[in-house]
Order: structure tokens, then sequence, then C-alpha cells
């Protein structure tokens, strides 16, 4: 069986976190790797792998197969619709889009293309979530008319202000 070949748009935390899931699935490979900055990419100067801090040109490889768009949120949209516009599938980290109206424009181009749009919800593999999983598939909770999910996350002052990632108000 042919490998799955990945390209990977946005080589920050996250984007980290994608390779390291593709290189350990026997199915996958990645060719591609784009980031606006330079040293995230120095890493690779004597593999095979194709750098760019253009993700156009990273879209226009024909081996790549899919894009994990793994950048700011502000840019997930644009990135995303232009991939799909490339004939690759992506998986897109969360959110979506901004707006509703983005996440629309995204999925209207995957049909149009006739490509797959994935978008990471990781927390469906937390054992917690599972578990219920579980016990709704085994029937053991009843019917469920209504759920409240209140999810907290721990995150202390480093993860706030030593990041680049997050958004700007403008």
């Amino acid at each position: 069986m042919e490998k799955i070949k990945f390209g990977i748009i946005g080589y920050g935390s996250i984007g980290k976190r994608h390779w390291q899931r593709i290189e350990e699935n026997e199915q996958t490979e990645i060719k591609a790797v784009c980031d606006i900055k330079e040293h995230e990419l120095a890493q690779f100067k004597n593999t095979e792998i194709f750098t760019t801090t253009n993700y156009q040109d990273l879209l226009a490889l024909d081996e790549v197969d899919v894009v994990c768009v793994t950048t700011p949120n502000y840019l997930h949209a644009s990135i995303t619709i232009d991939a799909l516009n490339a004939k690759k599938h992506v998986v897109c980290e969360k959110p979506m889009a901004l707006t509703v109206l983005d996440c629309n424009k995204m999925i209207l181009a995957a049909q149009k293309n006739m490509k797959r749009l994935f978008v990471v919800k990781q927390n469906r593999f937390n054992p917690p979530v599972m578990k219920v999983k579980e016990l709704l598939e085994q029937g053991k909770l009843g019917q469920v008319h209504f759920v409240v999910v209140n999810c907290f996350w721990n995150r202390n002052k480093n993860y706030y202000v030593n990041s680049d990632w997050k958004g700007k108000k403008n």
C-alpha cells in the first residue's frame, strides 16, 4: 500500500505534534514543511523534506496528498481553502475558522474539489470521554435527553505570556 504523504503548514508546537503523530504511523510520511520562521526549517536542511516559508509553494507539490494547517487561528480558513482548491485533503487545527461564514466556505471548497476536510477535535481520545462513549454505546446511561459539559484547562502563566501563536484583536 502506498503511503499517504503529508505537508505541514505552521511548524510551531502544534505542527510539531502533528509531525510526531504522522511519523508514528507506518502508512504515512511527511514530504514538506512550511513556516514563516526560517529557523524552524533549518533542521531539515540536509534531509529530503521540502521546506518553504511560502505555503503556496507547498501546495504546488504533487507529492503532497494531505495538508495539516497548524497556523494561528485567523489563517485557518484562507489556507485551508487554498489547499482544498489545490486538490489536497486538509487536516485543520481547531478552531476551524473564526466565523461561521468562513467555516461554510471551507466546507464548500472541500465539496467542490471532492476532497476531505478534517477538523481536529483531540478530546475525543481523552480517557473520560472514551469511557462516556463506551457507556453510551452499552446503553448503561439510559436514554440521554440533555448533556452539559464543563471543561477546565489548567494553564500556568507561561502558557499565556511566552507564546506567539495567539491571535491579536485586529
